[in-house]
């Protein structure tokens, strides 16, 4: 789905066929996931209920692990988790039937940040005293190990990993719990740098620039051609007896 910040490279979605259910009809459906497509997921929402009459209510701060869980235990319609399902989650019955693409940057809060080289930031993820073109030092923030960005940076950059490691020994070096702790921290530290999405930096209006890589910038043309070629993707889970309007909402996904 294009949403209306199509001049920036948000989200993409693939959805696999859904899975026939005699669900019960829902006159509200409750979503989770990842923190990163919490607000995502607000803006299509409201979209779709101006559509549909379906009300969404989106439920903040479970993450990806606690989003699964929760539609396991039918508290939840949908779940958005940044990681696909684990075998004893597919053995409970659910099942993955969508997945968006969204491009996968660094920001700051520098107010000019020049370009990073991709190869490069692992030695400024580990380095000590990394600093910005004009000086301003690097304060590089991470994520808990647990984390699937944290994976996601080892998966992308090689050496990120052992950089990362390296990057936990230093006292100094904060360590952001959620996708908004990691965000809001950013804002506040000057010359901040942190992996997140431009799903969440464009739909949570964050004051932070993205730093562009190896002279490439994340916008949508850059994004859907490959030239830009750093994804985070975004999974959708239903169960098997999803409400009718469960299906609907992934469907709704897929329209222009």
């Amino acid at each position: 789905m294009r949403a209306p910040f199509s001049n920036l490279a948000v989200a993409v979605v693939c959805v696999f066929p859904l899975l026939a259910g005699n669900g019960a009809a829902a006159e509200t459906l409750r979503l989770a996931g990842t923190g990163s497509a919490t607000e995502m997921l607000r803006h299509v929402g409201a979209q779709f209920t101006a559509a549909t009459g379906v009300k969404i209510d989106v439920v903040p701060g479970l993450g990806s692990t606690g989003a699964i869980r929760a539609l396991a235990d039918g508290v939840l319609d949908i779940a958005v988790p940044a990681r696909p399902l684990k075998a004893d989650e597919s053995a409970k019955g659910l099942r993955q039937v969508g997945m968006l693409r969204t491009a996968y940057v660094f920001a700051t809060s520098h107010p000019k940040p020049n370009g990073l080289q991709a190869a490069d930031l692992p030695r400024i993820v580990a380095a000590e005293k990394s600093t910005w073109a004009d000086g301003t030092p690097i304060r590089i923030i991470l994520r808990p190990r647990s984390e699937a960005d944290t994976a996601l940076l080892g998966e992308l950059f090689a050496g990120m990993d052992k950089a990362i490691e390296n990057a936990r020994r230093r006292q100094e070096v904060p360590i952001a719990a959620t996708d908004q702790d990691n965000a809001d921290l950013a804002e506040r530290t000057p010359g901040s740098l942190i992996g997140t999405t431009m799903t969440q930096l464009t739909t949570e209006h964050r004051n932070l620039r993205v730093v562009p890589l190896d002279g490439i910038e994340p916008a949508l043309a850059n994004f859907e051609s490959g030239a830009y070629p750093f994804a985070k993707k975004l999974y959708l889970i239903l169960r098997p007896n999803s409400a009718p309007e469960a299906r609907q909402f992934v469907d709704f996904l897929r329209s222009p």
